[in-house]
């Protein structure tokens, strides 16, 4: 269950579907999902909590595989203020692409994929926080090289 105490700021949910491209020879994958919203400025939090749903209004097509298994939570806390810079985060993830995945692969995407990830999550939070722009993640323009 939700909760909205009096000191919150800001709370909505949303459906959303979204669809990812995938290397060969994973099938590209979509996602409809719950996202919701909750921003207490008592506590100095951010949540932003997605979940698989099924949805008459966003059907299934036929170039994607669904995933029917989906979940993440992002947790922001503030440093000293929401609306000044600092901040830690934590970010949770789960979904299960329906296929049985080699343990190889898990241990490459584990071991190399995620922190590329990562790092890249966290150039685009830098590059936003000194320039106030949106960053695009296009290798040359990376802070890192």
């Amino acid at each position: 269950p939700i909760y909205k105490p009096n000191h919150l700021k800001q709370w909505y949910q949303r459906r959303v579907r979204g669809a990812t491209k995938f290397p060969f020879p994973l099938q590209d994958r979509d996602y409809v999902f719950e996202r919701t919203h909750l921003m207490d400025e008592k506590l100095k939090t951010i949540e932003i909590t997605s979940r698989s749903i099924t949805h008459k209004s966003k059907p299934e097509y036929s170039k994607f595989v669904r995933v029917l298994k989906y979940g993440s939570k992002l947790t922001i806390l503030a440093d000293k203020d929401l609306y000044e810079k600092g901040m830690s985060y934590c970010l949770t993830y789960y979904d299960d692409f329906g296929m049985p995945i080699p343990n190889q692969v898990k241990d490459r995407l584990a071991n190399t994929k995620i922190p590329e990830f990562l790092d890249k999550v966290h150039d685009a939070a830098v590059y936003l926080g000194s320039t106030g722009k949106l960053y695009v993640p296009y290798p040359e323009n990376s802070p890192r090289k």
